[in-house]
């Protein structure tokens, strides 16, 4: 104690002269030793003051810049009555907004509604418009809108493609800011509805019905959505080359913080892909596996999300008798190496599909025992079923028959030529004009011909004509994809009263315990006990096979590193990508985590 006393005592600040005097009396050695710890103990004390200031810094979006976002077509009818390409969601998605929005997590919030509620027997919502929401061009959105835009969806003269989701669904006004929708029957999926976009009645009330699709709104589209219209630019042939958006700053869910979105038509996979190389745009979507080393060699991000899409061979057996003969479809299950498809086609951006309810849509708990290719299994199924090779390797029945007889005392088996002409295990083959949809179809064919199965592709469509010989059931086979958005639409692809156009049942299913199963489940709203149904489905599906599913797609989405706060993994269509925009931010500031939102 004594010692810490005099230590006290003997303890003065130096005064300026002090230190330089102290200073003046060092060596030249001295010096420079001097000098050199006098820099490191700057730089060190600097350093420690970055590290600690790194520790309580996060990086936070901030308000301003431009996405530039590069799609493959042409936008022509941004409407959401209306749209029907790809493109034409895609700006529909920015523009518009609806009483619903789907989430980044897949679930949904309250857009352009405040609030709403279902009735018990789950046959009427009402929603109420939150009174802020108001239109691009400042005019304010109520009941009639949404009244209105119903109405021209439903109009058959229009040709709305949501026409069939809105059938059946009445539309009423409580007052200026609460609506009431009516449904026939429940619907488990009738939210989802919600989340379409509405037209300003004020600016389209006065476009002849029979107009509709050519309306200058079409492309000077005014909605409530989180961007706006601003301007085109258009070639020499006055055909769209680049569509403009600004932020609309009174979106009702917030001021989107990128200020600027501009998207650019391509022609092809091939000029896109061109631009996103030389940087010329951020982002696209839509890119085949086959050109991802080339975007990887680049400085972007490639988001793999897997959509419920189901890709597989649908058999029409009206059109080819073979496919009645459940040995044969349980034979080209049994032999197709699904896992070589995915590799080979997509390049291994896939996964294998044997279960006709995707994990997206709602996640079941009945597994589909599958193994890989056993070409060996399906052979000896074929040959049970008296399927023959001959002496091409092509199978075939009905040539010989077998026939047993007494000779003596003995049974005697012998085969004998049937009066019957012979059936040949072959079909031909329907399928798109995609390279992913031809280069599939190849492989299943040269996939089958080992089991003595012939597969003749020659019928390969441009999708407007595809989608004419699909309507008419003019196929004997089709490989095909299924597009699953929500749970309502397994009812459209598997149930046998949507076996003609416009039913999607492109298997021509026809199972009454199937039927039963996806009437009942539009009436329970509780997801596990839905779960428990479509497990009853699946296992008849197991039984049946009405169509041999083969992989589900991903959806690969390049975007550039400098977008912030994005995810994917929900979206169940591309347009989805554009749910959470307003979210999205290209600049970011770093503040102390304290300040930070």
């Amino acid at each position: 104690m004594h010692k810490f006393i005099l230590f006290i005592k003997e303890f003065h600040i130096y005064k300026k002269k002090e230190l330089l005097d102290a200073v003046a009396s060092f060596s030249n050695k001295q010096f420079l030793i001097f000098i050199g710890l006098f820099f490191i103990v700057i730089i060190s004390v600097i350093t420690l003051l970055f590290k600690i200031n790194s520790i309580f810094l996060v990086d936070v979006p901030v308000s301003g810049g431009t996405v530039t976002e590069g799609i493959v077509g042409v936008p022509t009818l941004i409407n959401p009555v209306i749209a029907l390409s790809d493109a034409d969601k895609d700006l529909t998605s920015l523009v518009y907004s609806g009483l619903m929005r789907k989430t980044q997590d897949g679930n949904f919030i309250t857009d352009l509604a405040e609030s709403y509620t279902v009735s018990p027997n789950g046959l009427n919502y009402t929603f109420v418009i939150n009174n802020n929401a108001k239109f691009h061009d400042g005019t304010k959105l109520t009941a009639d809108d949404v009244i209105f835009t119903i109405e021209k969806i439903k109009d058959p003269t229009i040709k709305s493609p949501r026409k069939m989701g809105w059938d059946g669904v009445t539309v009423s006004k409580i007052d200026d800011y609460t609506v009431v929708f009516t449904l026939a029957q429940p619907s488990i999926s009738f939210i989802d509805n919600t989340t379409m976009g509405i037209l300003p009645s004020g600016l389209w009330k006065s476009v002849n019905t029979n107009e509709f699709n050519l309306s200058p709104l079409n492309i000077k589209a005014i909605g409530s959505g989180p961007f706006k219209y601003k301007s085109v630019v258009k070639n020499s042939d006055g055909t769209i080359e680049e569509y403009k958006l600004k932020r609309f700053n009174d979106f009702i869910l917030g001021k989107p913080l990128i200020k600027y979105l501009n998207i650019i038509s391509y022609a092809n996979e091939k000029s896109l892909l061109k631009a996103l190389l030389n940087n010329s745009i951020d982002q696209a979507g839509e890119i085949s596996p086959e050109n991802t080393e080339d975007i990887k060699s680049g400085n972007y991000k490639i988001n793999e999300v897997t959509l419920p899409r189901i890709f597989g061979i649908f058999f029409n057996s009206s059109k080819n008798k073979i496919f009645a003969d459940q040995t044969i479809l349980n034979a080209f299950d049994k032999a197709l190496n699904k896992q070589e498809i995915v590799d080979d086609v997509l390049g291994g951006f896939g996964s294998i599909s044997n279960n006709p309810i995707p994990e997206k849509i709602i996640k079941t708990d009945y597994n589909i025992n599958y193994n890989n290719a056993t070409i060996e299994e399906a052979n000896i199924m074929l040959d049970k079923a008296g399927w023959v090779k001959g002496e091409d390797g092509i199978r075939s029945k009905g040539s010989t028959r077998t026939i047993t007889k007494k000779v003596g005392n003995k049974t005697v088996t012998e085969t004998v030529k049937s009066n019957s002409p012979a059936t040949r295990l072959s079909f031909s083959l329907t399928t798109g004009d995609s390279q992913e949809l031809k280069q599939a179809a190849i492989s299943i064919k040269d996939q089958l011909i080992k089991i003595g199965a012939e597969v003749d592709i020659k019928k390969i469509y441009e999708s407007g004509q595809l989608n004419q010989i699909i309507r008419a059931r003019e196929y004997e086979a089709l490989f095909f994809g299924q597009f699953i958005n929500r749970e309502s639409d397994l009812y459209l692809y598997w149930h046998s009263s949507q076996r003609v156009d416009p039913g999607l049942n492109i298997a021509m299913y026809n199972n009454k315990k199937v039927d039963t199963i996806l009437e009942s489940v539009q009436n329970i709203f509780k997801a596990e006990d839905r779960i428990i149904k479509y497990n009853q489905l699946i296992k008849e599906f197991e039984l049946d096979i009405p169509a041999v599913l083969i992989y589900s797609p991903k959806y690969l989405y390049v975007t550039s590193p400098k977008l912030n706060n994005v995810s994917f993994e929900n979206i169940t269509i591309p347009s989805d990508r554009f749910a959470s925009i307003y979210m999205w931010s290209v600049d970011t500031d770093q503040v102390w985590k304290i300040f930070a939102k």
